[in-house]
């Protein structure tokens, strides 16, 4: 991001004044929260039943581990040229694998999608925040897209996460990724003000 540029939150007064200024949005990204309701049981039951959807279909959705870095860090790079446009707010490299591993080996955790033959074909990968577990990307195979696996990936990611005590949790993403966007709202996301990528006239 060049010093021509600012990203600031919707609602920071300093977007009123930049816009006020002649500045132009040139990118929107959001993000949200969920927090465990207090009585989880039918939120609980909503997430199982996505990830049942999916072992349905053939599926194995399971934690994953520092062994399967090489396997996440392919997926990854497979799709990168996918990931939308979202400006510096959400740009996205993909990981190397040391690095990758030693971070799931550490604080970071991993949970992926399997066919019966090992492939990997969906991924989500979280990290601890102060206050939260953050989504750090969230990817799935191009031919699977559209059939439940990222929204299974994600909720048994959650409900393993609450099952160790967490109980807050942040994600985002670019503005014209519209689909997670409404998978993120499936699983008791709440939007957050917009994040706004804007640039000097």
């Amino acid at each position: 991001m060049t010093t021509d540029e600012r990203v600031l939150r919707e609602d920071d007064p300093q977007t009123v004044r930049l816009l006020a200024d002649g500045w132009v949005v040139v990118h929107e990204s959001w993000g949200a929260r969920l927090t465990v309701p207090e009585d989880s049981g039918e939120w609980g039951t909503r997430l199982e039943a996505c990830v049942d959807a999916v072992r349905k279909q053939g599926w194995t959705v399971s934690r994953l581990g520092e062994r399967d870095a090489r396997s996440i860090v392919d997926l990854d790079g497979a799709s990168i040229a996918d990931y939308p446009d979202g400006g510096p707010a959400t740009s996205h490299a993909v990981p190397d694998e040391p690095t990758l591993r030693r971070r799931l080996a550490g604080e970071w955790h991993a949970y992926g999608a399997r066919t019966p033959d090992g492939r990997l074909d969906c991924v989500t990968v979280m990290r601890p925040e102060e206050d939260r577990v953050e989504t750090e990307f969230t990817v799935t195979r191009a031919r699977y897209r559209g059939q439940g696996l990222a929204t299974a990936v994600k909720a048994y990611a959650i409900l393993d996460q609450q099952r160790q005590g967490t109980r807050s949790f942040g994600t985002g993403g670019s503005a014209v990724n519209e689909a997670s966007l409404r998978i993120n709202e499936v699983l008791g996301y709440v939007l957050e003000p917009r994040w706004l990528t804007l640039r000097r006239p």
